[in-house]
């Protein structure tokens, strides 16, 4: 069994036995809180309807506070709200408590009929109840928050654990025998040809994406220009190979470069545009690598103008699997926020968008040493070097 699954946080009590149970035990304190003052069958039946009372109208709290929770109102703004709710909800109840305990009291014969059959004052103790219900909505409030920590904490080491996967999937699909073999070829042919400031710069490009792949810390997330940065080492290194047909444009809005992503998440969507729209055509391809926020969701797409998706999805391989990979990471980390939509484009090619909550990054300072800094611009082209 792995670390995470032995520190997967435990299943909280259902809301209906917490609930229940927490006002049977209340009934019960109330009932045996006045034992000698009062008859004892009088206390049961008094107390027994105002936890019944309580019971139910505080289901309305609860859904009070249910949507506030899903859309993630502040801590403080819904303290507030139940503090409001609370002596709102504490008003009906005593009513409720006012208008039924007299009846059933004297109903049961516990209580001796009283010259007036109903009770003058409803709201009497309305202030004295509202402390309970404030108790039952911090509990309710607490409880939630506590259950939505536990998830987060339970979906951070699942997130954790693809984070780590994805590292070796990088090594596996782009840092493989085959790829090496073509940047060593390639710094062969460039020393063959005594072009040795290429070759070196070559060697420089390999040496930092190793470096890159190797070295740098595990993190779920970083900063889209660290992640465009890794893009470029890789494309540097793919323009030994294909020269000219390689051609590629970065087009990232100014607002998006800090905008947090899952690192690597590019990498087997820029593979797949090298591998099936340049390689294949002797003209080579284009590949268009673009960034924008749209209200609080990044989108993040990889365009090329190769031949275009097949039904197996860009094949059997590393590709598909490298997909799947994906999905499977975004879908850990956000949820049904997270995305990715591979789709045919009208004029020919593959288009692969990611969508994700929009997060501000920072970049982190190692990467920032040694890469370029984005440009100020929301464009940024790509010239292929001719190596």
């Amino acid at each position: 069994m792995s670390a995470a699954a032995d520190s997967a946080p435990r299943q909280l009590p259902s809301f209906w036995l917490l609930h229940i149970g927490g006002w049977l035990a209340y009934g019960l304190a109330m009932t045996l809180s006045r034992i000698g003052m009062l008859p004892l069958r009088y206390m049961i039946v008094a107390k027994g309807t105002l936890m019944v009372t309580g019971l139910v109208l505080s289901l309305g709290l609860r859904y009070v506070y249910r949507p506030l929770i899903r859309r993630g109102t502040p801590l403080l703004a819904l303290l507030v709200v139940s503090v409001i709710a609370s002596y709102v909800m504490s008003l009906a109840w005593t009513a409720a408590d006012n208008y039924f305990t007299y009846p059933i009291t004297v109903a049961l014969g516990v209580r001796e009929p009283a010259a007036r059959e109903f009770v003058v004052r409803p709201f009497s103790g309305a202030v004295y109840n509202s402390f309970t219900m404030l108790a039952w909505s911090v509990l309710y409030i607490g409880i939630r928050y506590y259950a939505a920590l536990q998830a987060e904490r339970e979906r951070s080491l699942a997130a954790e654990a693809a984070a780590h996967r994805a590292q070796l999937e990088a090594l596996r699909y782009q840092i493989n025998p085959h790829f090496l073999f073509n940047a060593l070829n390639a710094v062969s042919t460039l020393v063959t040809e005594r072009r040795n400031d290429e070759a070196s710069r070559m060697l420089s490009r390999v040496s930092d994406f190793l470096r890159l792949t190797l070295t740098t810390p595990v993190r779920d997330e970083v900063a889209l220009a660290d992640e465009i940065d890794y893009v470029r080492r890789y494309l540097d290194i793919e323009r030994v190979r294909f020269g000219d047909r390689l051609r590629v444009e970065i087009d990232i809005a100014p607002d998006a470069w800090e905008a947090s992503v899952p690192a690597f998440v590019l990498q087997p969507l820029i593979e797949n545009a090298v591998r099936y729209a340049v390689a294949p055509s002797e003209s080579g391809g284009s590949i268009l690598v673009e960034a924008r926020r749209a209200g609080d969701a990044l989108r993040v797409a990889i365009a090329d103008d190769g031949p275009g998706v097949r039904d197996d999805a860009r094949g059997n391989g590393a590709g598909r699997i490298g997909l799947a990979n994906t999905r499977d990471r975004l879908r850990r980390l956000y949820g049904d926020r997270g995305r990715l939509h591979l789709e045919n484009l009208p004029g020919g090619g593959t288009r692969a968008a990611i969508e994700i909550p929009f997060r501000r990054q920072p970049r982190s300072p190692g990467d920032a040493e040694t890469a370029p800094a984005p440009s100020a611009s929301a464009t940024v082209a790509e010239e292929a070097a001719a190596t």
